[in-house]
């Protein structure tokens, strides 16, 4: 148990879903998550100043000056060194005193998802590959884990919170990674406006409060016309993801 030694997280407290006993399981948690960029470093923030005890994360590549407009974690000195190193001494500086920040300097794999998935409470998918994403949700599914899956594209975000035992996951909607333009165009304030949203989710899944969690709905923002919308997303027929979740639940 992550011991308080202030009371940093009082108002917050004041929220009717995150009283003192929420807050403690939030201390307790510990969160996988892949890329901490654009979309991930201001979600990764946020849950670590909300006060998430263990974040675990993978994130390659040297820092570039182009990505300076968008990934808050990183540092203007950094530029030509890892990522990785940057974004935890960021993460470190903003935790809570106890916490603890694992970073690796590698995209994650199969056997890290499947290893990780065994600690941690929820996985989380800040990629902007469908390969990470999808690894993500299948792993956690496997260990009857939720996931949240988030993603943007110019002026669109997408945001989908998979539970453990019931409703369609990503798989169902995207069965293979499709092709993917690495270039694409991205402004800070939309990759950190579905960060946020999607930390906010996970903040009410690790407090146990997550009653009004979108499960199973795929949540579209449309920033530029400032339109939110929800779908509910039917499980496909053979997903393997879902089949392997159904037999661990049977």
């Amino acid at each position: 148990m992550l011991q308080t030694m202030t009371d940093r997280h009082r108002r917050q407290k004041l929220l009717p879903w995150l009283r003192e006993d929420a807050q403690q399981r939030i201390y307790d948690s510990t969160v996988l998550i892949a890329r901490v960029g654009g979309l991930g470093g201001p979600l990764t923030q946020s849950l670590a100043m909300a006060g998430v005890g263990r974040i675990v994360f993978y994130h390659d590549g040297d820092l570039l000056d182009e990505d300076l407009h968008r990934m808050v974690l990183m540092d203007p000195d950094g530029v030509g060194s890892p990522r990785a190193p940057q974004a935890r001494a960021s993460l470190e500086r903003r935790s809570f005193p106890g916490a603890r920040i694992q970073g690796f300097e590698t995209r994650i794999t199969k056997t890290d998802a499947e290893r990780w998935m065994r600690e941690a409470d929820v996985a989380i998918g800040a990629a902007p590959t469908y390969e990470e994403r999808l690894m993500l949700n299948d792993a956690a599914l496997a260990a009857g884990k939720p996931f949240v899956d988030a993603a943007m594209y110019d002026d669109e975000c997408h945001l989908l919170c998979v539970h453990p035992q019931r409703g369609a996951c990503l798989r169902c909607l995207v069965p293979e990674p499709p092709e993917w333009r690495a270039d694409f165009p991205v402004v800070a304030a939309v990759s950190a406006a579905i960060g946020s949203l999607a930390a906010y989710q996970v903040l009410r899944i690790l407090a146990g409060t997550d009653e009004a969690v979108p499960w199973g709905e795929l949540v579209r923002l449309d920033v530029a016309e400032t339109v939110m919308k929800k779908t509910r997303l039917a499980p496909r027929p053979g997903c393997p993801a879902c089949a392997a979740r159904r037999v661990r639940h049977a």
